[in-house]
């Protein structure tokens, strides 16, 4: 097989692991992520390993237990950002939603003091997995793969950080950049680390740019199907600013990609991004045998919205 065939990201027929990276709280569609990657578990597409959140807000570890206890999966394991003090850690406009969740939904996590290093947390995870199996999805800044990468050797592995990866993971799915260049959020929030991480990890990645996720607004069913407590409808409405709220869907696609791979819904176009570490810009290098890919439009967005509508009322 050629290295160009094998970048084309394929889930095995059994439960994709997912190890879950987000900064929960400036947008809505993060909770709409937690949402489909447990519908994707409920129809043993997916099983979630664990959840790690990338700001340093005290809110994003309670409000991620939070939603994994409503869907009965208080059990995985949740990180958060510990490194970096201060990184999109205001409220007022960082956290729209996560607060309300983690102080009004029970969690283990209400206020984000005991949480664990989310560094640390993927170590021990990572060192407990099978080789090569596990897929990491990120949708909000690369801090924490950053970190992961340049972490030393501890009590979990006696391997370093790009060791540990390269040994256990499988792939790696990034929200992050625009096609075939341009500027996205998830990037400019800290460019060093997006030029960092995507330069240094060692497996394939596939990136689902700002252009994917914008053409496919979910939420509407959530204001008609979930019941009005349920935690994701007030995430989006609490983002929104009152009833109603739908959103780009910029992070269900990565964890619908994650789960399932490219089926019927996207192309693959193969290269090799490259990212500017002062403005997180990014511009792409087309070559059949880069190691990276990204997702281009195949079936018709309102297809696309339907399915992950469908997905988000799931509970």
């Amino acid at each position: 097989m050629s290295r160009s065939e094998k970048l084309i990201y394929q889930p095995s027929d059994t439960p994709v692991p997912i190890l879950l990276d987000t900064d929960i709280g400036p947008d809505c569609d993060d909770a709409g992520a937690v949402a489909v990657l447990h519908a994707l578990e409920k129809s043993g597409r997916a099983r979630i390993v664990g959840m790690t959140h990338c700001t340093a807000s005290r809110w994003g570890a309670g409000c991620l237990d939070a939603l994994n206890v409503y869907y009965g999966r208080g059990d995985i394991p949740v990180g958060t950002l510990r490194r970096l003090p201060g990184f999109l850690d205001d409220d007022d406009v960082f956290g729209k939603y996560n607060k309300l969740v983690a102080q009004q939904y029970p969690n283990r996590y209400e206020h984000g003091e005991m949480a664990p290093d989310a560094t640390e947390l993927t170590r021990e995870l990572l060192a407990a997995a099978e080789d090569g199996s596990i897929v990491f999805v990120a949708i909000g800044p690369l801090v924490n793969f950053m970190h992961l990468l340049q972490s030393e050797p501890d009590r979990h592995s006696d391997l370093n950080g790009r060791e540990l990866v390269a040994r256990k993971a499988k792939h790696l799915v990034i929200m992050g950049g625009l096609f075939p260049e341009g500027k996205e959020w998830n990037f400019e929030m800290h460019p060093q680390a997006a030029a960092y991480v995507t330069k240094h990890w060692p497996t394939e990645i596939t990136f689902t740019g700002y252009e994917i996720g914008a053409e496919i607004r979910t939420g509407r069913r959530l204001h008609i199907d979930a019941p009005a407590d349920h935690p994701v409808r007030r995430s989006y409405n609490a983002w929104y600013g009152g009833e109603g709220g739908i959103r780009e869907s910029w992070d269900l696609t990565a964890v619908l990609y994650a789960a399932e791979g490219a089926s019927d819904y996207w192309d693959i176009v193969r290269g090799t991004i490259e990212v500017d570490a002062e403005s997180g810009a990014n511009c792409w290098l087309p070559d059949t045998d880069g190691r990276h890919a990204y997702l281009s439009r195949k079936m018709d967005p309102e297809k696309l919205t339907e399915l992950l509508d469908e997905l988000l009322v799931r509970y």
